[in-house]
């Protein structure tokens, strides 16, 4: 039994990825955007007030909604423009009701500069508050604060971006079809800045809430992504939003917006169980699986981007991918660990730097990940002896819990729970403090008939060993397809696959 709740436990979807996309792409798309000089041109025609309701379903199963206001302070002219964007989800993932919840507040000048903002994000049992301000032209301070951890930071965001919301709208459907404007946006959970391209691709009419409408249909493109809006070209805003991983927003009122989440409880719908990734034929012995050969279909894949020491690619012709994937295995202690610079004599080459450095989420230089990382591996010199030993303490002593939770090293030190993303992030915070070069890994893991989304570390020993601290697999087996490397900037280009993505094993051993 405890071995089947450690495994339902690690099959879980890559929150941040999904939550990053609701963020910024779903409930107000490029909440900050910056644009070309003549976007503020725009914005100066339109009063940008607005009060705009969004009914979240999932597979046509209500899940929550979204809220976003924009208001005029005419009492303080550096925070002039109010605006705010609150999702509430309320849905079902293994058979856990999770209620997340999100909220972001920014203000801006009678420029559309920001000043300042706020992100306040909880789930059941984690809960995650940013505050920034302007210092001066480009740099923001920033402070982000969890439930059991706090941090100080200053981050650089361009004197000309302005929050989203209505903006957006008012640029969009002045577009005729086949233009298209460019955007940047900062994403609050990891403070980074993606491109994000709007296009106009036809006018359509729309019968919604027995009202009929007349609507602008714009592609965002993100990340190999596309999310189709419907936009009203007399200012009503977005009358709905279609994901292909299956979320859809629809505009609404207050009434509609509690009912649906209210409703939400009541569905027997489990999101994680529904956008796991379907397979064609069956994985005989996943655990002792040591190479698959499998048809990847319906996303179309660089070569580069899934080639590694474990995996390969035979051929890729389109939307269609033949990959080849070996488990990894365990190297003997000191048959591939003898370089130097992994027991602290000589520099660490250039190519190694950063993985050994600290990172969003990865508080490899805290004194406390430092103090546990020296603890468990006093006395080893050998680098697979250490990596065994962080491994070991991590899949022993983390409960296996589903969170949905922006994961950190840390965080994860001082509650000792979480799934896969917490099992991950803290072994390479204490591998990384411990001199051991340390990447996370996100892809997909077989359990029970289908692909979900997972993740897992790596470690270099002498070469690069990729470890599952959440199932207690010191090399992974064949069955874990590496789809993405890196923190939470990067983990968020997992969204590329979902919903489209479906595989068929060709052979098994």
């Amino acid at each position: 039994m405890r071995r089947k709740t450690m495994i339902r436990a690690g099959i879980l979807v890559v929150w941040l990825a999904f939550m990053a996309w609701i963020l910024r792409y779903e409930a107000h798309p490029e909440l900050f955007t910056q644009s070309l000089d003549g976007y503020r041109g725009l914005l100066s025609r339109d009063v940008p007030v607005m009060d705009s309701w969004m009914i979240i379903r999932f597979q046509g199963q209500p899940i929550g909604y979204s809220h976003t206001s924009m208001e005029v302070n005419d009492a303080n002219p550096l925070e002039y423009h109010l605006v705010n964007n609150s999702v509430h989800l309320n849905f079902k993932a293994l058979g856990t009701t999770q209620m997340v919840r999100t909220e972001v507040n920014a203000a801006l000048n009678m420029l559309y500069e920001l000043q300042t903002f706020t992100f306040n994000f909880s789930s059941p049992g984690y809960t995650l508050s940013v505050r920034a301000r302007r210092l001066d032209e480009r740099m923001f301070e920033a402070h982000w604060r969890t439930g059991h951890s706090s941090q100080l930071m200053n981050i650089e965001i361009p004197m000309d971006a302005v929050v989203y919301s209505p903006m957006t709208e008012m640029a969009v459907k002045r577009l005729r079809p086949g233009q298209a404007i460019t955007l940047k946006t900062l994403d609050p959970t990891t403070m980074g800045v993606a491109t994000v391209t709007l296009r106009a691709l036809r006018t359509e009419s729309l019968e919604h809430g027995g009202r009929h409408y007349e609507t602008v249909v714009v592609a965002t493109e993100y990340l190999g992504m596309r999310t189709l809006s419907w936009i009203d070209v007399d200012g009503a805003g977005t009358i709905r939003q279609e994901t292909p991983f299956g979320w859809t927003f629809e505009a609404g009122t207050p009434d509609e917006a509690f009912a649906a989440i209210k409703a939400s409880g009541k569905t027997d719908t489990d999101l994680l169980a529904r956008m796991a990734v379907p397979v064609k034929g069956r994985i005989e012995n996943p655990r002792g699986s040591r190479r698959l050969r499998l048809r990847l279909q319906g996303t179309a894949f660089e070569a580069d981007a899934l080639t590694s020491r474990r995996q390969h690619v035979e051929r890729i012709d389109g939307h269609e991918t033949i990959l080849v994937v070996d488990a990894d295995t365990v190297p003997d202690v000191g048959s591939e660990s003898d370089a130097g610079w992994l027991t602290g004599e000589g520099p660490v080459p250039d190519g190694f730097k950063a993985y050994l450095e600290p990172s969003m989420g990865v508080e490899s230089d805290h004194s406390d990940i430092v103090a546990r990382a020296r603890s468990l591996v006093a006395g080893r010199t050998d680098a697979m002896e250490r990596a065994q030993s962080i491994f070991e303490w991590v899949y022993g002593n983390v409960e296996k819990e589903m969170t949905v939770s922006l994961p950190s090293a840390l965080d994860v030190l001082r509650t000792m729970k979480g799934d896969c993303n917490e099992h991950t992030y803290l072994f390479v915070g204490l591998a990384r403090a411990a001199g051991l070069p340390s990447k996370i890994i996100v892809g997909l893991a077989y359990h029970e008939g289908a692909f979900y989304y997972h993740a897992w570390p790596a470690v270099y020993v002498g070469r690069w060993l990729e470890m599952d601290p959440t199932w207690g697999q010191a090399a992974v087996d064949a069955t874990h397809i590496a789809l993405v490397e890196g923190d939470l900037s990067r983990q968020v280009e997992i969204v590329k696959v979902a919903g489209r993505l479906s595989i068929e094993v060709l052979e098994e051993d």
